[in-house]
This record gives structure tokens, sequence and C-alpha cells, in this order.
């Protein structure tokens, strides 16, 4: 084999190896509704304009929540408000006491009463449907906080055994956030000041007078940083006989629905705390910039 040939080989083989590795990286979320998520702009760290030095820091911190609030809805129907109102309430005692195995007490439930509605339906009699008043239905909540992760799923399984299978929600938090706030304008601050005397050092300037200063401090939750997609190929069916009779039914296949975590990007900040976080949980972003007038009589 000719040395071109062989060199024409490798480069060939070199290339098929990076894309197929970029596809392994990609996974399914190629396939994502690509709604934009927040990534951070990469902005001028210092700005010099009209005799003023502006310095702007930006950070995010991936935090592991301290707790959840998990929601899970239950409801039950009869044909009285008093028989409605006893059989939820007895697989709510039910459950409530179930999970004190986990340690969670009365004061971490709590039982939401939701809706009293009246039910109908139709009795059929020949080409006639008739309305009448079957019931009623009602519907509780029941909103459990709880410390420990580990908890969730358990409580998930537990809640089955009494019929309540709606989960309606799963809320994060942290105990300290104005906390990890002052923390973070405080690093930002040291950030500020270490930039903004390296440029002065470095041009040999000073500042004068009271400087200036904005933030601004976001809080990111998990229930709004995920996104849907569906991986599959699907094939056409067409038919060709233009009879007027001639009629077909076509069964579209099950394509599953599914989600994934994408949080605030890393890109464009100047510092990014707990960078390498697997677990799911809080973020939150500062951006501090601090203005200063520059001593022109130098």
């Amino acid at each position: 084999m000719k040395t071109s040939h062989i060199k024409f080989l490798h480069l060939v083989l070199l290339l098929t190896t990076v894309y197929q590795t970029h596809a392994q990286i990609s996974g399914n979320q190629v396939y994502g509704n690509n709604h934009t998520n927040y990534n951070h702009s990469s902005n001028k760290t210092i700005t010099v304009n009209n005799n003023v030095l502006s310095v702007s820091i930006s950070i995010l911190m991936n935090s592991k929540a301290d707790g959840f609030v998990m929601t899970l809805g239950l409801n039950e129907e009869d044909t009285t408000v008093k028989l409605c109102n006893a059989k939820i309430n007895t697989r709510i005692d039910g459950f409530l006491s179930k999970i004190k195995s986990l340690g969670i007490n009365k004061e971490e439930s709590y039982v939401d009463f939701i809706s009293q509605t009246k039910v109908y339906d139709f009795t059929i009699e020949g080409t006639s449907a008739n309305q009448y008043e079957k019931g009623f239905e009602i519907k509780k909540n029941i909103i459990i906080t709880t410390k420990n992760i580990a908890h969730l799923e358990k409580i998930i399984t537990m809640a089955s055994e009494f019929e309540i299978h709606d989960v309606i929600k799963v809320e994060y938090f942290n105990e300290n956030s104005d906390e990890i706030h002052t923390n973070l304008f405080d690093e930002a601050l040291k950030m500020v000041e270490i930039k903004k005397e390296r440029y002065l050092k470095s041009f040999k300037k000073k500042t004068i007078g009271t400087p200036d200063a904005s933030e601004n401090f976001e809080v990111y939750y998990p229930k709004n940083q995920y996104k849907t997609y569906q991986a599959f190929e699907s094939s056409e069916i067409q038919t060709y006989n233009n009879t007027r009779n001639s009629n077909y039914m076509k069964k579209i296949a099950r394509k599953n629905k599914s989600f994934y975590y994408d949080g605030v990007s890393t890109a464009g900040f100047d510092k990014v705390i707990n960078a390498n976080q697997t677990e799911v949980g809080i973020q939150y972003t500062l951006t501090l910039t601090v203005s200063y007038k520059i001593d022109t009589s130098i």
C-alpha cells in the first residue's frame, strides 16, 4: 500500500473515532426539545469608560439540599360526604402511622383539604341518556417534610400501600440560604479587590472617592431545570390505493418520553463552587459589579 494511502486511511480512522466519541458523549439528549436554559454570558471582568474602572465578578454555587417537601394527592368517592370523608381519612391515618417508622412525626406532615364536589353519571335506556347524581368526591393532599433524601422513595412505596399514587411535587430547600448569599458576596468582593489591584498596579493608577456597587443574586431550583426528550426514529406508511372503499387503520407504537436534569451551565463564571457535584440540588448565582473613579491627576 502506498504511503499516501496509509496516511489517508489513518486520517479517516481518526475522524471516525472522534465522531463516535462525540456521539457517545451527546447521549439521547440530542433528541431534546432544545428549551433554552440559563447560560451565563461571559462578561468582561474589567472595563474602563470615562475614567471609571468597573470590575464584575460572577460566581456559581452548587448546593445539596438540606431537606425536601413532598406533596402527595389522593381522592375518594362515595354516596355520601360522611362515608367519603371516613374512607379518605382512614387511608391518610394509616399512611401517616406507617411513615412514623422513618422518624417522620406529626409535626412534619400536614393534610390539606382540597375540594368536595358532587359526582354525576348517566343511565342509558334505549337511545336516551339521563344524568343523575351519583355521590361525592373529596380530594386531599398530604404534605411531608424530610431531611433524608433516602426517605423519598420509601415514602412513595408506603403511600402506594394505601392507594396513594399521585406524587404532585417535591420541593428542595436550604436552611441557610441567607448565609450562602452572604458568603458568595464576600467571596465576590475579595475577587473584585484582587482584580482591581492588579489593574491599578499594572497601569500605575489610583482610585478616588467611594465606589459604587450593584449585585444580582439568583436561586435555581430543580423543578425548573428539567428538560424532556423522546429518543426514536420513525417510519412512514403510505397507501397508493385510490378506491373509495379502501380503508386502513394505522396503530402508532408508544414512544417513551424521558427527562433529564440540565442545570445552570458553568460557562462564563469567574468561580464555580462544588463544580463536580453529581447530586441534583439547588444552584445559586451572584454577580457583583463595583465601579471606581480613577484619579486623573496622576
